[in-house]
């Protein structure tokens, strides 16, 4: 399957070295603002040395031979382009937060449905093999009670913020800040096993550029809580614990599932991940792939609807933060 891959930054190396393990993965192109950038991230996987250097998406969208786009350009582009992508009749597989709001999703969705082709939101973590191990494992807690997502992790760009630079990390005209970059790793996976929300909490630090470095999401639903607390500015253990009456399941490093365990109420413990897969990325791609050629037009595991109930959380506590972005 020819993709073109949109972006080249450190997630497009990650996910093209896993997806460069699939038998039907072929690279066939990679887009950026400058040949210079293509080439230079070409000449870290040698395996695809022969693909080709697109400059525009425009580009992109007339080549007949691309069968799939896989967007990680900024935050603020990701609706632009995969609208074009799927009107040119390419089908989408989409980085993170799938756009800069819900308007923005809504528009991808509609023009996915309208042009029959499949848009999937690149989220990993409900692709890899430890997701189901966690989803057979929530019986033993019991009752859910309490969920605690942690992603803390100092940024390098931080210290040029602070030094007087303006890294695109911390910049509202690329959509982004500390919640949608990695908040939105624990939120993904709480409301893929709890669903959406009866309410939603915000609170944070705002940088002087008007984006979250840090913050908190309280999520209430009927007769359980979660918490998700986020960080770019500060580092921490990254640890998720997901809390019944019974026990509990503590994850190391949510967006890959490192490790994953049982803790029962009396202390004994139960290892319930399997080892894990440096090309983690490998089965999010490897699941798109399949349901491209089964012409399957939405994932059963990324729900449209799933994405956009993130979203609609992700626009709350944005919104209750003082979050703004061009976008809105």
């Amino acid at each position: 399957m020819n993709f073109v891959i949109v972006g080249t930054n450190f997630i497009s190396d990650t996910l093209l070295a896993a997806a460069n393990t699939l038998n039907d993965f072929n690279l066939y192109g990679v887009c950026s603002r400058a040949v210079s950038s293509g080439e230079a991230f070409l000449a870290k996987h040698p395996q695809n040395a022969q693909a080709k250097i697109f400059t525009s998406i425009e580009q992109v969208c007339q080549d007949q031979n691309v069968d799939a786009v896989y967007i990680a350009a900024p935050n603020s582009l990701h609706k632009q382009y995969a609208v074009m992508c799927l009107e040119a009749g390419k089908h989408v597989l989409g980085e993170k937060p799938s756009a800069a709001n819900s308007k923005e999703l809504a528009s991808i969705i509609a023009t996915a449905k309208k042009h029959q082709r499949l848009y999937m939101e690149a989220m990993m973590t409900s692709h890899l093999p430890n997701y189901e191990q966690l989803q057979q494992a929530m019986v033993k807690i019991g009752t859910p009670r309490k969920y605690i997502g942690q992603y803390s992790q100092y940024s390098s760009r931080y210290d040029k913020y602070k030094n007087g630079e303006r890294p695109n990390t911390f910049l509202p005209e690329f959509a982004n800040g500390a919640l949608v970059d990695l908040g939105i790793y624990p939120l993904y996976l709480l409301i893929a096993l709890w669903g959406a929300p009866k309410s939603v909490s915000a609170s944070g630090v705002l940088l002087d550029t008007g984006v979250d470095g840090a913050g908190d999401v309280l999520l209430n639903y009927a007769d359980k809580q979660a918490v998700i607390s986020y960080s770019k500015i500060s580092q921490g253990d990254n640890i998720t614990e997901i809390q019944g009456e019974l026990g509990r399941i503590r994850i190391e490093a949510v967006s890959q599932l490192k490790k994953v365990e049982f803790i029962a109420n009396n202390g004994d413990v139960e290892i319930i991940s399997q080892p894990f897969d440096e090309h983690f990325m490998k089965y999010e791609v490897e699941h798109f792939m399949s349901l491209v050629k089964q012409n399957i037009l939405e994932s059963p595991v990324n729900t449209h609807i799933l994405a956009s109930n993130v979203m609609s959380v992700l626009d709350e506590a944005r919104k209750q933060l003082g979050v703004v972005y061009p976008n809105d």
